[in-house]
C-alpha cells in the first residue's frame, strides 16, 4: 500500500451531478406517453410516494419495479424500461476522459450512486466500461448518502482503505460525511473542478 499522504489508489465518483447529468425525472415523458398518464403523475407516483427512495434501497427488485410499471399501464419489457430509465443520464464525456486517464494511471475508479436495480442493469449504456472499474449502488449496499453506511458498505465491497480513498461529489452534505469517515472528499461537478480536486491530491501527472 502506498503512504496515505501520497495519491490515493481509489476515485470514487458520484453519479448523478458528477460523471453525469441527471433529469431527477429519469425520462418521465417517454414514461408518461406509454403508460397515458402526465409527467406530473408519473412524478407523484414515483418520487413524490417515496417508492423511488425504496429502489435506491434496494428493497424492489428490477421484476418488481416492471411490473409496478404494467400494473399503471407501461407495455414495454425489462430492456424497454432500462432504456426509459437511462436516457435521463447524459454522460459528462470530459469527466468521463478523466476517469480513463486515471485508469491508464493505474488508479482504480469506481462510483457511489444513489441508484436503484434498473439503472444498475443499464448503467454501461450510459458509462462506457472502460472509464469505470465498479459501480456500486445504493440498492446493493441498503444505505443511501450521505449516511456513513452507505461509504463503509462500499469501502468493504471494493476491499479499499478510507484513506487511500478519493471521493469527489456534488453534494457538500455527502462530502462532509465521506470526510468524517477519513475519506479524502471534494466538492466538485464540472469537469474543471473534477480535474482540480483530481490534481490537488497527486493524480493526473500525466496530463
Amino acid at each position: 500500500m502506498a503512504n496515505d499522504s501520497g495519491p490515493p489508489e481509489l476515485v470514487l465518483f458520484d453519479l448523478a451531478g458528477c460523471c453525469v447529468d441527471s433529469s431527477l425525472n429519469f425520462a418521465p415523458a417517454e414514461l408518461a406517453a406509454a403508460i397515458g398518464v402526465t409527467e406530473e403523475e408519473i412524478h407523484a407516483l414515483v418520487f413524490a410516494s417515496g417508492f423511488d427512495q425504496e429502489c435506491d434501497l434496494g428493497l424492489h427488485s428490477e421484476t418488481a419495479i416492471l411490473e409496478r410499471f404494467r400494473r399503471l399501464g407501461f407495455p414495454g419489457d425489462r430492456d424497454d424500461l432500462r432504456r426509459a430509465w437511462a436516457k435521463a443520464f447524459i454522460p459528462d464525456r470530459a469527466v468521463i476522459d478523466l476517469a480513463i486517464a486515471l485508469r491508464s494511471e493505474g488508479v482504480a475508479v469506481a462510483t457511489l450512486s444513489d441508484n436503484g436495480p434498473v439503472l444498475l442493469a443499464a448503467i454501461e449504456s450510459v458509462v462506457t466500461p472502460v472509464a469505470i472499474d465498479e459501480h456500486v449502488f445504493s440498492c446493493m449496499l441498503g444505505a443511501t448518502k450521505p449516511d456513513p453506511a452507505a461509504f463503509l458498505a462500499a469501502l468493504e465491497f471494493l476491499d479499499a482503505r478510507p484513506q487511500q480513498t478519493f471521493f469527489v461529489d456534488d453534494n457538500p452534505v455527502n462530502v462532509l460525511s465521506a470526510r468524517r469517515l477519513g475519506i479524502r472528499a471534494e466538492q466538485a461537478n464540472k469537469a474543471a473542478d473534477v480535474e482540480s480536486a483530481l490534481r490537488s491530491v497527486g493524480l493526473l501527472r500525466a496530463r
